[in-house]
């Protein structure tokens, strides 16, 4: 039998514990690493041992093996659907809670912090593209206004300018820079910046905090599968 994998086997099983308070006191880090003492070895070494006897029936064998120990403290405070919406406003109404599972108990203090606490953490979830199809209005170099075809990510803001448009140069300093997405009778005009050029057309985006003002409609419109390529 060859020395290299073929198969990789993920188990994953989730308990619904009932812990002393004393163990859920000191915050997520600390009851992970209680949780993880706790078990030991009897756990962490027990279960590849038994997965190599049973493997072994039928000729197989484990080459490597890694665990991977995660506890949330399901008496942390809910948090606020506005600051999840906030941090990750590419996420659907579903995924929310998600985020708000992964949150608990490892929220840092501070405003600021916890905002890019869950920006990581939304973006670890899903990182995908979602594209919904908009017009960007601005000021060409040459002084006059134009509608470039686009398509909007919500994940991280980003503007994609369609290939009909992509050579039109963007005068670099303009306040009246827009991305304008239209769904069904509802638009939203969201600011945007250019950081310059390049082969792939002009560099625009669109700050977080707009996307999470205008979540809903842009929830709507990629939802609606009007940005699906």
């Amino acid at each position: 039998m060859s020395g290299k994998p073929n198969v990789k086997l993920s188990v994953t099983f989730e308990f619904d514990l009932a812990l002393p308070e004393s163990l859920t006191q000191g915050g997520h880090e600390a009851l992970c690493k209680q949780l993880h003492q706790l078990l030991g070895s009897m756990v962490f070494q027990g279960m590849p041992t038994v997965t190599g006897k049973q493997l072994a029936q039928v000729g197989g064998r484990i080459l490597a093996h890694h665990h991977h120990l995660e506890a949330t403290d399901l008496g942390t405070p809910t948090l606020a659907p506005a600051l999840l919406a906030e941090a990750a406003p590419h996420l659907t109404d579903e995924e929310l809670p998600q985020l708000a599972r992964r949150a608990a108990g490892r929220l840092p203090n501070g405003e600021e912090e916890q905002r890019a606490f869950l920006r990581r953490q939304a973006l670890a979830l899903v990182n995908e593209y979602r594209m919904v199809p908009c017009v960007v209005s601005a000021r060409l170099t040459s002084g006059t206004d134009a509608e470039l075809a686009a398509r909007l990510n919500l994940t991280n803001g980003s503007v994609l300018v369609g290939e009909r448009d992509r050579q039109q140069r963007l005068h670099p300093k303009q306040e009246a820079l827009e991305v304008i997405v239209v769904h069904g009778g509802a638009s939203a005009r969201l600011p945007a910046s250019c950081a310059g050029q390049t082969l792939s057309g002009p560099v625009i985006e669109v700050a977080v905090m707009e996307l999470a003002r205008h979540r809903a409609l842009l929830q709507a419109a990629w939802q609606a599968g009007e940005g699906k390529p």
